[in-house]
């Protein structure tokens, strides 16, 4: 092959591995990546459910169509509920996990707390249960508070998406 044409296969080739790679990446910036919150997961939803009924409905009251009664025990203690009347929807899914997962700052919400407050529930659930429960708690709320939350989650993307591939790379 003479040079000119052995330069033309060349460029041929150069384009089409540019255009084999252009299209991919089109096609994986066009792919959504799923929420951080699978809360229209039926399976993910009920293991959420046991888990919120079992840890947190004592402070934060029940969910759902039969909602477990906040404890009586202390009412000083009592936690804000995570229904739509709450204040759960206004923050971003990851902001959520990660007040969840440490109890930090999630304290501050009780009412009347001297002592203790949020258990820092990475010591009790893992990431994946963590998730579960908040996105029981999400599929509790009227479609336009999960659109609201939403539209608060589209300004916090790379950081939901940061969590996302964390807890994903951790493996369950």
């Amino acid at each position: 092959m003479r040079g000119s044409a052995k330069g033309i296969v060349v460029l041929v080739g150069i384009a089409g591995v540019g255009l084999v790679a252009g299209l991919a990446l089109t096609l994986l910036a066009d792919r959504e990546d799923p929420p951080l919150l699978a809360w229209n997961d039926a399976e993910t939803v009920a293991r959420g459910h046991r888990l919120y009924d079992d840890q947190c409905a004592a402070c934060h009251g029940g969910l759902g169509p039969d909602p477990a009664p906040p404890s009586v025990s202390n009412p000083d203690l009592v936690a804000p509920p995570h229904d739509e009347t709450g204040h759960s929807w206004q923050h971003p899914d990851y902001a959520l996990f990660e007040l969840t997962r440490s109890g930090e700052v999630a304290e501050l919400c009780l009412t009347g707390a001297e002592e203790g407050g949020m258990p820092q529930f990475g010591d009790t659930l893992d990431d994946h249960q963590i998730l579960d429960v908040l996105a029981y708690i999400k599929s509790t709320w009227p479609e336009a508070t999960r659109e609201h939350q939403d539209g608060v989650n589209a300004m916090y993307a790379a950081q939901n998406d940061a969590v996302r591939r964390l807890v994903s790379d951790a493996g369950h």
